[in-house]
């Protein structure tokens, strides 16, 4: 009968729970808040795997110490990253309100984490000891380690408590559910502190992202079913927030809508499947385009609507001229019809205008049926 470790059990069981995780979430959403909980998800994996192979190590010495060695470094390197990615996420949620406050808080996690690189960088250079170190094969903590995850812990603490204090500025349906990741991350490392042969940091994490995965990552009702971008619903409350935000604090921004011209020949020549296929790939071109800092929508049908921080009209030609040559080498690629193409019309918002954001998307729509005209007029 084969006996397995507790350990062995408990990290394998996380690190398939977070491969599965990566997997759906992949399927489901293309937003910034999708983008950054897999960030989460990748990094505890990381973690996992240099947890294990310095397990390995540990168990083998003789041949396997240099394994202990790479993963407990890496482990010591970048567990302090994984709250910087929890707290990105964190930042996913919340509106453009005391930034100020919050700006603050996001100083000193990245002040610990790169001052905890350079202290174990130093202190595994020079064999100072102060966080871990090996002698007759054996694996020690070092004189700095219990103050370090204290401090670890304080900091996971500071994550639960920038929740509460900056809470107002989370969407309302999220308030609750957001706190699931920073208290399981500080169970799992309390745990992980004082009983030594209890590897729960992670699995707390792991358990922390799958709640959050459960009750609002797969069922945002935000977020378009088939691309993973915004929905109607979604874009409709991301413009009055930034219209919001531009008339209280100056931030202008600038609105695209985007059409894609001829979809039905898609449709009809290669069936809906082929559609379904068209729809996405021109979402994936969005995306990739305008990046992680621009709000991207599925209006409706084969409208797509991009919120972007970009109010130079040459870069925004620029990305929109990048996106109608990306859907032309689509459209070579599938053999679709040369008219395959995209209208797009869009405005800079100006705080000083006062305009209303029922108004500003009824103005851009306007641009973008002004070209899908001149489209067809072309194609006449």
């Amino acid at each position: 009968m084969i006996t397995l470790d507790g350990w062995v059990v408990l990290n394998f069981f996380t690190a398939f729970l977070l491969i599965l995780l990566l997997i759906f979430q992949n399927k489901t959403s293309r937003l910034k808040s999708g983008r950054k909980y897999c960030s989460i998800l990748i990094m505890t994996l990381i973690l996992i795997f240099a947890e294990t192979i310095g397990r390995i190590g540990e168990m083998y010495p003789d041949h396997w110490l240099f394994l202990a060695r790479i993963g407990y470094l890496i482990i010591f390197l970048f567990d302090p990253v994984d709250i910087l990615f929890a707290l990105s996420y964190v930042d996913c949620w919340m509106d453009e309100e005391n930034l100020a406050g919050r700006k603050l808080f996001r100083i000193a996690f990245q002040v610990f984490a790169a001052a905890n690189i350079l202290l174990v960088l130093i202190s595994s250079i020079f064999h100072l000891k102060w966080f871990f170190y090996f002698e007759d094969m054996k694996y020690y903590r070092g004189s700095l380690f219990m103050g370090r995850g204290i401090l670890l812990m304080v900091f996971i603490i500071l994550l639960v408590a920038y929740v509460f204090i900056f809470q107002k500025n989370i969407m309302s349906e999220y308030k609750t559910i957001i706190l699931f990741l920073p208290i399981f991350s500080l169970i799992g490392s309390a745990t992980q502190i004082f009983i030594a042969e209890l590897d729960a940091t992670y699995a707390g994490i792991s358990l922390g992202c799958l709640i959050l995965f459960f009750l609002f990552q797969s069922k945002d009702v935000n977020v378009d079913y088939l691309t993973g971008v915004l929905n109607r619903r979604g874009l409709d409350i991301k413009m009055q927030d930034m219209v919001k935000n531009s008339t209280l604090y100056g931030r202008d921004f600038t609105a695209i809508m985007m059409d894609i011209d001829n979809f039905k020949t898609v449709n009809d020549s290669f069936g809906h499947e082929a559609g379904d296929k068209a729809i996405k790939e021109v979402a994936e071109i969005l995306v990739n385009t305008f990046g992680e800092n621009a709000y991207i929508g599925r209006f409706g049908g084969d409208e797509f609507c991009v919120i972007s921080d970009i109010i130079d009209r040459s870069i925004l030609s620029e990305k929109i001229q990048s996106v109608r040559d990306a859907v032309a080498r689509l459209r070579r690629k599938n053999g679709w019809a040369e008219q395959f193409d995209i209208s797009c019309g869009y405005e800079v918002y100006h705080h000083e205008n006062l305009v209303s954001a029922k108004q500003f998307q009824e103005q851009i729509d306007r641009l973008m049926y002004v070209e899908k005209q001149e489209h067809h007029g072309l194609q006449a």
